[in-house]
């Protein structure tokens, strides 16, 4: 899997031109985590979270990890125009995963690194 910083980027295009392979509108990245903030401002546009598209990863009742979903708008928020291109942003629970309390650094690589999936949505047709 590459590493990008996905949520710097306006050109979504640039994932459909420089990675091949895989499942059609579907790239795979690692990265570091985005800002907590709810809005991204790049040039030209911006990442909104979408906040139904956030929360928790369980398995057997512990969490596990987090998603946060990102939609890229066109133009100033907040009346930039929805695009097709989202993010989802996969990160593990740093309590999860046992690492000596003492390693402050990995314990930092834990927690800001994510593997991300960008998806280009087609829209419905509208009948």
């Amino acid at each position: 899997m590459t590493r990008l910083q996905a949520s710097k980027s306006n050109s979504c295009n640039q994932f459909s031109d420089d990675f091949k392979g895989g499942e059609a509108n579907e790239w795979f990245f690692f990265s570091t985590r985005s800002k907590d903030d709810d809005v991204i401002e790049l040039d030209g546009g911006y990442y909104a979270i979408d906040p139904e598209g956030a929360g928790p990863i369980t398995w057997e009742g512990k969490t596990v990890g987090y998603v946060k979903t990102l939609n890229f708008y066109k133009g100033s928020s907040p009346d930039g125009k929805e695009t097709e291109w989202m993010v989802e942003e996969f990160r593990v629970n740093p309590e999860f995963v046992p690492v000596d309390n003492d390693d402050r650094s990995t314990q930092e690589k834990i927690e800001n690194l994510v593997a991300c999936k960008i998806s280009r949505v087609q829209p419905e047709p509208e009948w």
